[in-house]
């Protein structure tokens, strides 16, 4: 009879396990497939890493906002930065120290902002691209990422495009 009722424990435990890692998996589909997107035009760099294959590291304009962006405040760690399309493309319209409010409508993302304050490199935790087994790094002569948005203000790459074809 202890033997049964141990073997439920591990059998419970086991299945709440399967169903995080199934929820979360799910969470994140989701998010790819069903939140706002934007478009980034992208600079590229192929690595390869003998562990993970190929991937490509991912260099955005809006990770170099320059002069043109609006800020407010010192310009260090957690940041939120507003972006606004201009010309089939988001850029950056303004870097926020403090988070938007609830009311506000428009569109922006968490970033992490490092380097000297007049000229910030901003990350947005979507700088890696890992190509799909097999395939190699592609050749192209340009290069944009389709990113989706969360509700949580959070980048996921939802697609590639390579000189304006879907990639993979």
């Amino acid at each position: 009879m202890k033997n049964i009722k141990n073997a439920r424990w591990v059998w419970g435990i086991v299945a709440l396990q399967v169903i995080f890692l199934l929820g979360w998996a799910g969470y994140h589909e989701i998010v790819r497939q069903t939140a706002p997107t934007v478009r980034l035009k992208t600079l590229p760099v192929d690595p390869r890493d003998v562990l993970r294959g190929d991937y490509m590291t991912l260099n955005y304009e809006i990770s170099r906002p320059g002069h043109g962006a609006k800020r407010t405040g010192a310009l260090e760690g957690g940041v939120f930065v507003v972006l606004k399309a201009a010309g089939g493309h988001h850029v950056v319209d303004e870097i926020l120290t403090e988070e938007p409010s609830a009311g506000d409508t428009r569109l922006w993302v968490h970033a992490t902002a490092w380097g000297a304050e007049d000229n910030p490199r901003l990350v947005y935790g979507i700088e890696q691209f890992f190509v799909p087994e097999g395939r190699g790094t592609p050749r192209f002569t340009t290069i944009e990422v389709e990113a989706s948005v969360s509700a949580t203000h959070h980048l996921y790459i939802h697609r590639l495009w390579l000189d304006g074809k879907k990639f993979p």
